[in-house]
């Protein structure tokens, strides 16, 4: 499992709507955007999303923004000790030893709509057989729990992805997955549980991608 990705929240709010969208480059880089519908109270500062095991990708240009279209200052490093007023309208980093802690101020209660973006290179790994990834978008144990969850995954240019040159495989939540009008689409049917996650491993022949990281071994390898 290349990365794992959580959202965790100083407080009882409800997530009732999380959209994530990947958009896959031709060597292989991920432009990740998460649209987060949620209902926020008086308590706790933050959000943030957990990333780790990283296996050789690496975190670029992260951004947030909210309801409002206010792109949030980005301080770089970001100090969970700060107050919820301090932290309205930023957001930062935090590194951690295995990965990063991607973080941003919880601002105003009611309904709110935070939009994060961030690039992980490298995502799609380049194999003997084919090209690949296994990625879990939607990590066990975030809180709060969504109550639904659509993933997209398609690519940057007109490449569609297609049951000819695409293997799709989900794991660990209720729902489904499939292709649709060219991209991949995975779409939970029941709200998540604490040992829920949303995993997805998708193959795809040569030629689609010109991956910069290719592996000595086999994607069979990965499957197993």
């Amino acid at each position: 499992m290349l990365l794992a990705s959580a959202t965790t929240l100083l407080a009882r709010p409800r997530l009732l709507d999380l959209d994530i969208r990947v958009v896959l480059s031709k060597s292989g880089d991920a432009r990740i955007t998460e649209t987060r519908t949620m209902n926020i109270d008086s308590e706790g500062t933050e959000c943030y999303i957990v990333i780790g095991n990283l296996n050789g990708s690496e975190l670029r240009d992260f951004g947030v923004s909210d309801e409002t279209g206010r792109a949030y200052e980005n301080l770089g490093s970001w100090d969970i000790d700060r107050s919820r007023d301090y932290k309205t309208n930023k957001c930062g980093i935090v590194p951690k030893h295995d990965g990063y802690e991607l973080c941003w101020g919880l601002g105003e209660s009611g309904s709110r709509t935070y939009t994060t973006s961030y690039t992980i290179t490298q995502l799609v790994k380049g194999y003997s057989d084919a090209d690949g990834f296994n990625y879990m978008f939607v990590a066990q144990g975030m809180s709060p729990q969504p109550e639904h969850v659509r993933l997209t995954v398609e690519t940057a240019d007109t490449t569609r992805l297609v049951a000819e040159n695409t293997g799709i495989w989900g794991f660990r939540y209720r729902g489904d997955i499939n292709l649709v009008d060219g991209a991949i689409v995975a779409e939970s049917s029941e709200p998540f549980e604490n040992r829920s996650a949303m995993i997805v491993m998708c193959r795809f022949n040569k030629g689609l991608f010109a991956p910069a990281d290719v592996r000595d071994s086999s994607f069979e390898d990965v499957k197993t």
